[in-house]
C-alpha cells in the first residue's frame, strides 16, 4: 500500500487500521501512521495522476478514519465533508464508496451537527430509495433533532 495502487486500496486498508476506537498507544494507531507516511510521501514524489489523487483525495481521507478512530468527529466530517464529491477519484464500486459516506454521516451525528447528517442521509436515501437502513437512520436523526431543540428543521420527505 502507498505505492501504485493509491486509492480505494490504502483508503481502505486505513479503514481497517482506524476502526474501533484507537488510543494513542494502540499498535493499530503506529501502522496506521506509518501507511499514512507512505500515502503522504508516495502523493508528493510527482505529479501523475494517481500522486495527485492520493494528495487532494486519498491522504485527507485517511486522516479522517485516523480522527474517526481517535473519536474527533468534528475533525471527520471538516476533512471528509470538502471531498464528498471527489470520492470517485479514489475507485472502487458505488457500494464500496458509500462506506466514506456513511463514516461521514455518522460523524456529522457523533459531532452534533444533525441538520447536515439529515441532509447527507436524504441524498443517500434519492440514490438508494428503497433502503431499510437509510429510512431507519434518517428518522432516528430527525428525532434526534428535535430532541435536542435544533429544529424547526423543514424535512421534505421522499416518496
Amino acid at each position: 500500500m502507498g505505492g501504485e495502487e493509491v486509492g480505494w486500496f490504502d483508503a481502505h486498508g486505513m479503514m481497517s487500521l482506524a476502526h474501533g476506537k484507537v488510543s494513542e498507544s494502540a499498535a493499530r494507531l503506529v501502522l496506521a501512521e506509518r501507511l499514512l507516511k507512505s500515502i503522504s510521501e508516495y502523493a508528493k514524489s510527482n505529479t501523475s495522476t494517481d500522486c495527485k489523487v492520493a494528495d487532494v483525495v486519498g491522504v485527507p481521507v485517511c486522516n479522517a478514519l485516523v480522527a474517526f478512530g481517535k473519536e474527533q468527529y468534528s475533525e471527520v466530517v471538516s476533512l471528509m465533508l470538502p471531498l464528498k464529491y471527489d470520492l470517485v477519484k479514489l475507485g472502487g464500486s458505488w457500494a464500496q464508496r458509500q462506506v466514506f459516506s456513511v463514516t461521514l454521516i455518522h460523524a456529522a451525528i457523533r459531532s452534533n451537527q444533525l441538520p447536515l447528517a439529515l441532509a447527507l442521509i436524504a441524498e443517500l436515501r434519492a440514490m438508494k430509495p428503497k433502503s431499510r437502513t437509510l429510512d431507519k437512520l434518517y428518522k432516528e436523526v430527525k428525532g434526534l433533532c428535535g430532541a435536542m431543540g435544533q429544529g424547526p428543521i423543514r424535512i421534505v420527505e421522499l416518496p
